[in-house]
């Protein structure tokens, strides 16, 4: 089956004509409607998961739709694995242009801090603070090189939301890297932004695997609670949708933000969350 048309949303926009773009946590969710709209605006695209049928699955979309993409299979929380990420992104490639650091997600959270695991805080540390940092580092001397790139990390609301304490500390952690990581990266004309979603539905068979690595298979779509009162409320009232999400990170990612960068840039129906 041929695809025609990846996100309709994109309208023809062309930004990212001849750009190579890496997408971590590209098997689904916003990283899947990520790497769809890129791929819509002209970019190649890795995709990099660590649960192989989604990577494919979106490799496969992407290369029905006539794009250049290829699929990386790892845990990105170790420096090692994300050096390796790097090093076969320019091997097929020759180059990277963008990195989303997308891969990540609360696990096992409804508990107030003190009722927490030393297990569950640091699976979430690893899961969302780690992988972003160790391919912010790995990408870096790639980037410099060619003194270009774009870097656009995943933030959460859930900095401002209650019972899920070692997501949001993970999720503070990488709006920091964002800023920081600006600041460091400027002279070398890299730009790093961050996109902070807020709650978003998904489509019935997009979820493949659970955030604790468990395989699923979605029958249904997703609909959250958007007014839960454990997280930030939403003033238009409902969740988001991915491609709303993609549509953002495409365009820190793109020229059309060229002198955008160190920003943190909501993405949840009017709720703020900046720290």
């Amino acid at each position: 089956m041929t695809e025609t048309v990846l996100d309709a949303r994109a309208r023809g926009a062309r930004r990212l004509e001849n750009k190579i773009a890496i997408v971590t946590g590209g098997g689904q969710g916003h990283g899947r409607a990520t790497a769809r709209r890129m791929a819509q605006e002209g970019a190649s695209v890795m995709i990099a998961d660590r649960y192989r049928p989604g990577a494919e699955r979106t490799c496969n979309e992407l290369r029905d739709f006539g794009v250049d993409a290829e699929f990386f299979i790892a845990d990105l929380s170790s420096s090692e694995t994300a050096q390796d990420l790097m090093e076969a992104a320019i091997e097929r490639f020759r180059r990277i242009d963008i990195l989303v650091n997308n891969v990540g997600g609360a696990i096992r959270g409804g508990k107030v801090l003190w009722e927490q695991t030393p297990e569950d805080l640091m699976a979430n540390i690893q899961n969302n603070l780690l992988t972003c940092l160790w391919c912010c580092k790995a990408v870096m001397p790639a980037l410099i090189a060619q003194r270009s790139g774009a870097i656009v990390n995943f933030g959460s609301h859930a900095v401002r939301g209650t019972l899920r304490m070692g997501y949001a500390a993970a999720k503070g952690g990488v709006m920091a890297i964002t800023t920081s990581l600006a600041l460091e990266a400027a002279p070398y004309g890299v730009r790093v932004n961050c996109v902070v979603p807020h709650t978003s539905e998904r489509d019935a068979g997009d979820v493949l695997i659970s955030r604790t690595g468990d395989a699923v298979q979605s029958t249904t779509a997703r609909v959250p609670q958007w007014d839960d009162p454990h997280l930030s409320p939403i003033p238009l009232a409902r969740p988001g949708r991915p491609e709303e999400i993609a549509a953002a990170v495409t365009f820190l990612a793109s020229d059309d933000a060229s002198f955008t960068t160190g920003e943190i840039l909501c993405v949840g129906g009017g709720a703020w969350c900046r720290l």
